[in-house]
């Protein structure tokens, strides 16, 4: 997709993070176009989209370790930035994997898939480092093949109604899976009934994106993965 240079765009939010993440709020009109695992160029600096508002002509993004705007500055906005997420192939069911530089897309991601008709119903299994950017919360939604005793989840996506667990390979996080993100996948479908209904979507660094594909081709899933951190 062509990238648009909008004009000057303004600042609405910036908060900071635990992880070095800031959340950003800007006005653009490009808000329309934005799709699961696009990225805004902000100042030069991509920015994954987590959530836009076409209506109110704004858009949040997440990114770690960037420069932080000014709040009421204006700032210049280019994009989309990078493929989206073909969700016309989404199958009934959706294994979400994510890592430090993929929380946004893959939020944003579940968000567009829980409206979706017809109904599919998604998985979100996140690899993070500590300090994590948000409090996890312990997880109301009972998922065969995951360990009992993980049970650390998103706030955001447990209020939706979609369930999620946390890896932190690093350890010492209550509730996190002491591992990698794909070992609690492979357990899941393990004891799922069949799992050719399952699409794998992957978002982050390298070693999580080939990761994931070795997975999805394991098990003969369908599969899309998108880079973190665009240049």
């Amino acid at each position: 997709m062509t990238e648009t240079t909008s004009a000057a765009s303004r600042v609405l939010a910036c908060q900071d993070y635990p992880g070095g993440y800031t959340l950003l709020r800007v006005t653009t009109p490009l808000a329309a176009r934005l799709q699961p695992g696009h990225a805004l160029r902000i100042d030069g600096v991509p920015w994954a989209v987590l959530q836009p508002a076409p209506e109110r002509d704004w858009v949040d993004c997440l990114q770690r370790h960037a420069p932080r705007p000014t709040v009421g500055g204006e700032v210049r906005v280019a994009g989309p930035v990078g493929e989206s997420f073909d969700l016309a192939a989404a199958t009934p069911r959706a294994l979400l994997l994510a890592d430090d530089g993929g929380i946004a897309p893959l939020v944003f991601l579940a968000r567009r898939l829980r409206n979706r008709q017809p109904r599919v119903k998604p998985l979100a299994l996140f690899e993070l480092t500590p300090p994590l950017p948000f409090q996890p919360q312990p997880s109301r939604i009972m998922t065969p093949g995951l360990p009992a005793g993980v049970i650390a989840a998103l706030p955001l996506l447990e209020d939706w109604g979609i369930p999620s667990r946390i890896a932190c390979p690093a350890g010492d996080q209550p509730g996190c899976f002491e591992g990698a993100a794909a070992e609690l996948a492979r357990g899941w479908l393990e004891v799922s009934r069949g799992v050719a209904d399952v699409t794998v979507f992957a978002c982050g660094g390298g070693g999580l994106v080939e990761t994931a594909r070795n997975l999805a081709s394991a098990y003969k899933l369908a599969c899309q993965t998108r880079t973190a951190g665009l240049p």
